[in-house]
């Protein structure tokens, strides 16, 4: 009994099927696997990712072939900031599996990740969603555009530094001091939530007319 105990110790825990075929055919692009309460999460480098998503899309033994959604998470103090999370499932199995990539740098203020439309066609929207709340690019996107938030929207409001009322105000302050609905007092703040012409708008206290009112 303990000559068996002694060999499970030494052989350690035993690789899920994905994560031991990933170290196999991308070796060089698997960064860290972790496994908490049942589910395994893959960073894998961000310039292997499409490769990575197709092969555990098309492989027969996996058969990744749900993407449920891609999101992403605002590190603000750490470099690189940003993660890309893609939830993947299995339909024939129901398995599923994270990946994540992570991305931007300081001398990057606009970060970018490869698009995986290819792999998946859904992944269309999903990208967009996060392109638009946290202003992530995705390189071969066929039609990257805000989703969400109107066109002539001023920032990306789930990022970490996105003023919390929508007004840039000198340090210190905090983001519920000044009511969204009262005018600035002058020379100390600005407008952030939309183009020129609109934020002066707000700025100044002047109502906007009913056409503003109702977008």
């Amino acid at each position: 009994m303990a000559d068996e105990q002694e060999r499970m110790v030494e052989a350690g825990p035993v690789e899920s099927p994905p994560v031991a075929f990933l170290r196999e055919r991308f070796s060089d692009a698997t960064v860290d696997v972790t496994k908490r309460l049942g589910e395994t999460t893959i960073i894998v480098r961000p310039d292997a990712i499409v490769e990575v998503c197709r092969a555990l899309c098309g492989d027969p033994a996996h058969q990744y072939n749900f993407l449920s959604t891609i999101t992403a998470v605002d590190w603000l103090e750490r470099e690189p900031r940003y993660d890309v999370v893609y939830h993947l499932m299995a339909l024939s199995s129901g398995a599923i599996l994270r990946l994540k990539i992570q991305i931007g740098a300081d001398e990057r203020p606009e970060p970018e990740a490869p698009s995986v439309t290819s792999v998946w066609p859904a992944a269309n929207w999903y990208e967009r969603e996060v392109f638009d709340l946290f202003g992530i690019r995705f390189d071969g996107h066929p039609d990257l555009r805000r989703i969400e938030m109107p066109d002539d929207w001023v920032g990306h409001p789930l990022r970490k530094d996105y003023p919390l009322t929508g007004i840039q105000l000198p340090e210190p302050h905090w983001g519920g001091q000044v009511p969204f609905a009262d005018p600035l007092p002058a020379e100390i703040g600005r407008q952030t939530l939309r183009e020129s012409g609109r934020a002066s708008d707000v700025a100044s206290g002047t109502a906007p007319d009913t056409a503003d009112a109702l977008e």
